[in-house]
């Protein structure tokens, strides 16, 4: 519950760099997007970094709680997810990989049950099936019926992202016209709050309490 408040853990950084995830702007009815690219993720770096399954999760929730508590923390609304497996190979499927995945299917049907509006699963390679056996299990029911798995081009997968993304609110490598992954006002107000948590800079004092960071207070707790 106070993991907005905290400092960041050390490794956040490195993990935002080798973890390709991103909270960009809305969809046409206002909903919060997510973006992840498990390909880009590069596992050895994070390996020799000395970064866990633990910590992966630990910083997932830390998202997580960014996007329902201050980006959207209407306990109405719900988001939509982009998964990108362009360039993901079977053999990424495993260990870490798999252990990361259940574990965090598990913590979010827990603790943000049926918060995703729609999901996007785009540019699914040809054995895409042999690992859905494996996740389907893992997807409560009611998730099930949002998710739209789909391959087709560049074209293609821009006009379905279109369907629920205002083309001004879609970042460029999805053929859209926002500034690119990484740099929404989303993805710095996250970063420039961590750095505020880090710092120290503002404690939790009656003359402090006009600035945004450290007047805030969670909107629910779990």
């Amino acid at each position: 519950d106070t993991i907005l408040m905290r400092p960041p853990h050390p490794q956040f950084e490195l993990i935002k760099e080798h973890y390709r995830h991103f909270i960009h702007l809305r969809g046409h009815r206002n909903e919060p997007c997510f973006y992840e690219i498990p390909a880009k993720t590069n596992l050895k770096a994070l390996r020799e970094a000395g970064v866990s399954v633990d910590d992966l999760l630990m910083h997932y929730v830390s998202v997580i709680e960014f996007l329902w508590q201050v980006v959207e923390p209407s306990d109405l609304s719900r988001s939509i997810y982009v998964l990108d497996l362009d360039g993901i190979r079977l053999g990424d499927f495993v260990g870490d990989v798999m252990d990361f995945v259940k574990r965090a299917s598990k913590l979010c049907s827990l603790h943000y049950p049926e918060r995703a509006g729609t999901v996007f699963v785009i540019n699914v390679p040809r054995w895409f099936n042999i690992i859905w056996r494996v996740v389907k299990p893992l997807v409560d029911e009611v998730t099930l019926e949002k998710i739209r798995i789909f391959r087709g081009n560049r074209m293609q997968t821009a006009q379905l992202l279109q369907e629920k993304i205002p083309i001004e609110h879609l970042p460029p490598e999805y053929g859209g016209l926002s500034v690119p992954l990484g740099q929404s006002p989303e993805e710095r107000k996250f970063l420039a709050w961590l750095k505020h948590n880090h710092s120290g800079r503002c404690p939790r004092t009656p003359e402090n309490l006009s600035r945004e960071y450290c007047s805030w207070v969670p909107v629910r707790s779990y």
